[in-house]
């Protein structure tokens, strides 16, 4: 029978502290970066333009239709080969969960804007308001409640994708375990405290979401 001894990942809990600060970095940025760029390619995609909704189109589904590992990868190895500019690999990982992100997020955005009645928009532009207006005014605030739902579950997946990082070596909390693995021959209770890691980092999100869609609720 196995014997747990969950003494061990104790001993290590600063090499887990350290890295679930570095995972939490990662999410936090790769999330900053989707929710900018995926409304603008969100509201891009739904431009009547072609110049615009056929490129963003692209960048969407070329994220979408290919593994997150193959993306980390080719941006690390493959960019620095088309571009001259070589990256490190946390900003590899950064860009690539950040674009990741921003592809899903984009398709939250247009989604969210399009479940909005149409007639609002011609209502705000029969009184004189700018397209841009009517979208920062009216549309966007209305279409933002029915994004919570989608916003969370993708932070969630950005947050467990940041594992992936371990395969450039950035020393997130998957790395650290498995360099702790190598050392303690402990893996049952090494990943069991991963898991747990990750789970406090992604709950309180989930939980604030939920505490928000209640409110929203009660305004109704």
């Amino acid at each position: 029978m196995y014997t747990w001894h969950f003494d061990v990942p104790w001993d290590y809990r600063a090499v887990f502290l350290r890295g679930a600060a570095v995972t939490a970095e990662i999410s936090v940025g790769a999330l900053i970066i989707g929710l900018t760029c995926g409304l603008v390619i969100g509201l891009a995609r739904l431009s009547k333009r072609r110049a615009l909704s056929w490129p963003a189109a692209f960048f969407v589904e070329t994220f979408r239709s290919t593994p997150t590992i193959v993306q980390l990868v080719w941006i690390y190895y493959a960019l620095p080969i088309l571009t001259g500019i070589q990256l490190s690999a946390y900003n590899a990982v950064l860009l690539g969960l950040g674009g990741h992100t921003a592809a899903y997020m984009a398709e939250i955005f247009r989604a969210g804007v399009n479940s909005i009645e149409k007639g609002q928009m011609r209502a705000a532009l029969a009184i004189g308001m700018t397209p841009y207006q009517a979208m920062r005014r009216i549309i966007l605030p209305q279409a933002v409640r029915r994004m919570v739902p989608p916003f969370v579950n993708e932070f969630a997946t950005l947050v467990k994708l940041t594992s992936l990082a371990s395969v450039l070596a950035v020393p997130e909390i998957l790395h650290e375990a498995n360099n702790l693995i190598a050392s303690t021959y402990r893996p049952m209770e090494i990943y069991s405290t991963v898991a747990l890691c990750f789970a406090l980092i992604v709950f309180p999100m989930i939980y604030a979401a939920s505490i928000l869609e209640k409110l929203w609720r009660k305004d109704r």
